[in-house]
């Protein structure tokens, strides 16, 4: 891993803490979640422990942000794989958003299981920004349009959260630890989650 070779004064307000979150990331992808710390970090950046603290009260405060970051990565994907979709049909260009985001959900678990790992885990920091683009948000979206074009009920809008989440993540988490075989095996077994989660939402 290159470092970026600055010193505390060379980094303009704000890009030290970037650089920060940025090299772990790198850092837990490459290493695994126990591989994080702010000395390993302030190495990898070329700064000083005590420049790293300025940003960061603890290493838990850090975990936070990289947990943070890496939601955001997952939901840079799914807006991705949302984007690249052809339909022209509104009812069911709504039911292929859903699809990807489910899809993409599950790619994120399979594909990069170290980050999805510290993604969903909650750490004691202090109040951080809400992430953007937010999964969360991304899904809700998705619900709301289908609610939109009258393809789930108004109950079905309210659980719907609830209950697509459970399913993705729960294969997700599945994949990201290669529980579900092969890749092959994986994509067909999504390809099942996923029809099962419409299903569930009673999509009309």
């Amino acid at each position: 891993m290159s470092t970026l070779k600055k010193s505390p004064t060379e980094f303009h307000h704000g890009e030290l803490r970037e650089s920060l979150i940025t090299a772990g990331i790198k850092q837990v992808e490459s290493h695994g979640l126990n591989s994080l710390s702010l000395r390993q970090l302030s190495i990898v950046t070329g700064v000083s422990q005590t420049a790293a603290y300025r940003h960061f009260e603890d290493l838990e405060h850090l975990k936070a942000e990289v947990s943070k970051a890496s939601r955001e990565i997952l939901g840079k994907m799914m807006l991705a794989r949302i984007a690249r979709i052809d339909e022209s049909d509104p009812r069911k260009l709504a039911i292929a958003r859903l699809w990807e985001a489910g899809d993409a959900y599950i790619e994120f678990g399979m594909r990069r299981p170290n980050l999805f790992e510290i993604a969903f885990i909650s750490y004691d920091s202090p109040k951080l920004k809400p992430e953007d683009p937010s999964p969360w948000g991304i899904l809700n979206s998705c619900l709301d349009e289908l609610y939109e074009k009258k393809l789930i009920s108004a109950e079905t809008r309210k659980d719907g959260p609830l209950i697509a989440w459970s399913m993705v993540h729960g294969f997700a988490g599945l994949a990201s630890q290669r529980f579900t075989g092969t890749v092959r095996e994986t994509k067909l077994s999504a390809e099942i989650v996923l029809n099962s989660v419409l299903r569930s939402l009673k999509i009309r």
